[in-house]
């Protein structure tokens, strides 16, 4: 916050780190639904993905959640429109909108 934006090869680095937890979290079957820019960082600015209180697990291939939840400006068009539900790619959403914030404030 204080710096407004970062450089390039620093918001590389934390999407990077935000991707790769994601897949993990992702391969779990586990939906996040609430990323945003509150997402930790440790001491040795490791990323830390935090806030699974919206969370939400995939019994099967193909489901679709139709709950619309999480933070306003980072909502994906999928849960605005509840009309096939949304699923993993939500998140991708969430992501564009966090590496948009790191390089334009």
């Amino acid at each position: 916050r204080r710096r407004k934006r970062l450089h390039e090869l620093e918001a590389r680095y934390y999407i990077q780190q935000l991707v790769k937890g994601m897949e993990f979290v992702h391969q779990n079957k586990v939906i996040h639904r609430d990323l945003k820019l509150g997402t930790f960082l440790d001491g040795k600015d490791e990323l830390k993905i935090g806030d699974f209180g919206l969370a939400a697990q995939v019994f099967y291939e193909g489901e679709r959640k139709k709950t619309i939840c999480g933070t306003p400006n980072y909502l994906a068009p999928e849960v605005l429109e509840n009309t096939n539900g949304h699923s993993y790619e939500v998140d991708y959403w969430s992501i564009g909108v966090i590496l948009y914030t790191m390089l334009c404030g």
